[in-house]
């Protein structure tokens, strides 16, 4: 039951769980009825695995007191810029990771490269150093379009130098792109970063990851921006949704199932 995105949490629901079953099992329902009552629980925390699994990302400062508005509003993760296109570290990224922890969301960020600046390694340094000592889970490379190399070469090159360079630091990459923005800056055929975590664009303002279509060797995404640029707790932000709790068709197959 691992699809929270803290431990915690995880814990929490999985004691539940466990202990409704014991209790079942001290009334002494029989076994057809135990079956579809432990079938009603795992979709009750299903329905609010899917409801907790919310997100934001943010490219300008998010204030302590607009962090805790988004966790009050049920977002559970925070995904800021730390390194901008320009070619230096973003100055909110610290200010942001420690409002975000403040507040009681985790944090992932996001690198926005500069391709033409070039030395991946140092931009990777750069953002390390902006982060200092806040914890972060994953460093995702934001793969869109914005003065990439015409030739897909170099494109793939500049990117597996990058996510080297982290992975080198001990630090967890993940890739940020969409099936038109990989199939235009690496082509649809290069398959080198799908053992990493994918974070995809979608803006059809729909949290279900069901419209996922692969590429790039995906084939299960981990995060979905849903919509762009939009206003939440005074602030502009981009809205994601947690793919990797489980997707709304097992959810159907679940209420299928325990209605019958």
């Amino acid at each position: 039951f691992f699809f929270f995105n803290d431990t915690a949490t995880t814990e929490i629901y999985t004691r539940s769980i466990v202990g409704s079953v014991r209790c079942v099992q001290e009334t002494g329902i029989n076994a057809e009825y135990m079956g579809i009552f432990i079938m009603w629980i795992l979709c009750a925390f299903l329905i609010a695995g899917i409801f907790a699994g919310k997100g934001v990302d943010v490219s300008t400062l998010f204030t302590e007191a607009k962090c805790k508005c988004l966790k009050e509003k049920g977002d559970n993760y925070f995904i800021p810029r730390c390194f901008q296109s320009g070619g230096r570290a973003d100055p909110n990224c610290g200010k942001n990771l420690a409002n975000a922890k403040s507040a009681g969301l985790h944090a992932d960020l996001y690198i926005f490269p500069c391709v033409p600046c070039g030395n991946p390694a140092k931009q990777v340094d750069d953002t390390i150093k902006a982060v200092g000592s806040h914890t972060v889970g994953i460093y995702w490379v934001d793969v869109e379009t914005l003065k990439w190399h015409s030739d897909h070469a170099e494109n793939r090159k500049f990117i597996e130098e990058m996510v080297k360079a982290l992975q080198a630091k001990g630090k967890k990459a993940g890739i940020y792109s969409s099936y038109y923005m990989w199939q235009s800056i690496v082509g649809l055929d290069y398959h080198g970063m799908s053992h990493l975590p994918l974070w995809y664009s979608h803006y059809d303002k729909k949290p279900a990851c069901t419209d996922f279509k692969p590429f790039g060797g995906w084939k299960k995404p981990q995060i979905k921006q849903y919509q762009g640029t939009t206003t939440l707790c005074e602030g502009g932000v981009d809205l994601n949704s947690d793919c990797q709790i489980f997707l709304s068709s097992h959810l159907n197959n679940c209420l299928l199932y325990t209605s019958d």
